[in-house]
């Protein structure tokens, strides 16, 4: 699991750090019957759930959180079918994404009026290849606009880059010195996250340094540099609580978050997020499983409330 969650991880730290995907064979949509192929599980006990008592399960639930690998095509076939079933049988609601941050919303509106073509809405959001070269047109456009064809709003959630950018290297009091207009786009905890999310931040960056090494300043530098990415991994965090918690005010239940599963698999940051944002809050979490051998369930600390296991 440590390899699985490592690359769930580096995923979205790679544009922070000037590195770019080497994939260059265009990335296909899943063929995959999703809703009769694929084995659900109940996070904590293991039973076989249907794609129906999946639904039925998911039915009240103030947020889905779907946590995706962000290069599994199969999970993303999931990701529309659960949009599209869902919002189907709702009033209000609609789509968060990971993948579109708030100062691109002004263009979310332009596709869904009809001003700009889904070509040109990837191209302004520098979306076309996201997660793999074609990956937007294949992947991720499909459940947007099933979204928007159920009348669900779509919501661009995260922070700027820049911004998490600025995180990582000065802090966040200097997030807090912006101007109001520019800090309405980026949000960081009141206070850092500590427990299980951190600890495996840590660990997965290398902040304890090298075991076997008595190298103190370079356990030290090692500790220093991981903190630092922790910083902004809170921001992505916080800003896409807000971003949902927002979206519940104007728009209602259910909002349906696209996220990598680091954020959410085991209370992962997001998912803390949104439960300081909204305590009373019916939160619903999905993990879409590609190795579904190395689940363990759990009734107190589960991965996932529900894990899809995306190997027919």
């Amino acid at each position: 699991m440590r390899s699985t969650y490592a690359a769930l991880l580096l995923a979205p730290l790679l544009p922070l750090v000037g590195c770019q995907s080497n994939q260059k064979t265009p990335v296909q949509a899943s063929s995959v019957d999703v809703r009769t192929a694929l084995v659900v599980h109940d996070g904590r006990t293991g039973d076989t759930l249907t794609w129906a008592a999946l639904l039925d399960r998911l039915r009240g639930a103030d947020v889905i959180v779907i946590g995706e690998q962000h290069n599994d095509a199969t999970g993303h076939a999931v990701q529309l079918a659960v949009v599209d079933d869902v919002l189907e049988s709702s009033d209000g609601g609609g789509l968060a994404l990971e993948m579109l941050e708030r100062d691109e919303q002004p263009l979310v509106q332009d596709y869904i009026e009809g001003i700009i073509d889904d070509e040109t809405f990837a191209k302004l959001t520098n979306s076309t290849n996201w997660s793999g070269t074609g990956s937007w047109e294949a992947w991720y456009q499909p459940v947007i606009d099933a979204s928007i064809e159920h009348g669900g709003v779509v919501i661009a959630a995260n922070a700027p880059r820049r911004y998490v950018r600025l995180a990582r290297t000065d802090g966040w009091a200097r997030l807090d010195e912006i101007s109001d207009a520019r800090s309405a786009l980026v949000e960081h905890p009141d206070e850092g996250m500590m427990g299980g999310y951190r600890d495996r931040f840590i660990e997965l960056m290398g902040g304890h340094g090298d075991d076997d090494s008595d190298d103190e300043e370079a356990r030290a530098e090692a500790m220093e540099t991981a903190e630092s990415f922790f910083l902004a991994q809170q921001v992505w965090d916080a800003t896409m609580a807000g971003s949902i918690s927002e979206a519940l005010k104007s728009s209602g239940p259910p909002v349906i978050l696209l996220v990598g599963r680091f954020h959410s698999d085991h209370e992962g940051g997001t998912v803390l997020q949104l439960r300081r944002h909204h305590p009373a809050a019916r939160i619903a979490t999905i993990s879409l499983e590609p190795e579904c051998d190395a689940v363990e369930f759990d009734t107190s600390e589960p991965q996932a409330d529900f894990i899809v296991c995306t190997s027919p």
